[in-house]
């Protein structure tokens, strides 16, 4: 039974939950260092595994970055990791934050209670 005013408390709820575990779940990537200026076409880019994998082991994933700004074929490469353990322990704290209070205030809403502190 859904009273007035509970729909968008709904949907923010889902909307949190959903954003939480997508968050948490996902793999994701990381921009790899090397001589080329930022761009969103053209830096290079390596995947992490998921955050729950990575948080729990040592994610770094290694790749071959050229050093120079402009590379050209046959110049020298190096080998490169990327730390992602960091940034996979806070994905999962804060996708497991946000799931948390999508799922409590789903709860909640869902059982006809009012939340007071």
């Amino acid at each position: 039974m859904m009273f007035r005013g509970t729909r968008p408390r709904v949907v923010l709820a889902l909307t949190a939950l959903l954003l939480g575990l997508w968050i948490a779940l996902v793999p994701f990537d990381r921009p790899l260092p090397g001589g080329s200026t930022f761009s969103l076409e053209a830096t290079p880019a390596i995947d992490c595994r998921s955050p729950i994998v990575g948080m729990l082991g040592d994610d770094r994933p290694a790749s071959e970055v050229y050093p120079s700004p402009r590379p050209d074929d046959g110049d020298p490469s190096e080998t490169r990791t990327v730390d992602c353990t960091g940034r996979a322990r806070f994905r999962v704290g804060l996708g497991g934050l946000l799931a948390l209070v999508g799922a409590l205030r789903l709860i909640v809403t869902q059982s006809g209670r009012p939340l007071r502190p």
